[in-house]
């Protein structure tokens, strides 16, 4: 009996010596993971655009009157999703939205005082498809130098495309605003 019990304690000894992951050796990590299917969670690259909280403002007075305030920020709770695979791994883009507090005065007097973001373009011009898009807002100086006008620059860039187009947000001196696209102007970003 002793002999029997010793001898299947050696067979088992045997086996477990044997299992030591030899057969892995020559294998990629990647042919590991396949093999265990553990792959998918190790092959996820998620980046955000920006990385972190992002900040701009602008107190501007111009000498036709205005007094421009604009406040952009990215939000952090909001953002558009790119998707891809390349290599096998599976990449996900998050585009953090942006928004711009906007208020302008003439001449003492607030005549616009707005929170610029997609929502707020969709209510001037309902077919401009912004859900895949980010928008950036600035001031555009040059174009701000008439007397009863401030131009504020859309830029629209739709995120599975590398084309920006370019919109004017043009605000009266009485407050009235309305949204045009600047057909001159077209941008590639890589």
């Amino acid at each position: 009996m002793k002999t029997l019990f010793s001898s299947l304690f050696l067979i088992l000894f045997i086996l477990l010596a044997s299992c030591d992951g030899r057969d892995r050796v020559f294998k990629s990590n990647t042919e590991v993971l396949l093999e265990n299917k553990l792959l998918d969670s190790f092959s996820e690259n998620i980046t955000y655009i920006p990385e972190s909280y992002t900040e701009v403002v602008t107190d501007t007075i111009l000498s036709n009157g205005f007094h421009i305030k604009m406040k952009t920020y990215s939000n952090m709770e909001q953002s558009v999703l790119n998707t891809f695979n390349r290599d096998t791994i599976n990449h996900k883009e998050y585009y953090r939205e942006f928004v711009s507090e906007v208020i302008i005065t003439k001449d003492s007097k607030e005549i616009f005082n707005k929170k610029v973001d997609k929502q707020f373009l969709d209510t001037i011009i309902e077919d401009l498809q912004l859900n895949n898009a980010i928008v950036k807002l600035s001031l555009d100086e040059s174009s701000s130098i008439e007397d009863n006008k401030v131009v504020l620059s859309a830029m629209i860039q739709k995120i599975d495309s590398k084309n920006i187009h370019f919109w004017d947000l043009v605000i009266h001196s009485e407050g009235t605003y309305k949204l045009q696209e600047v057909k001159e102007l077209y941008a590639y970003s890589n």
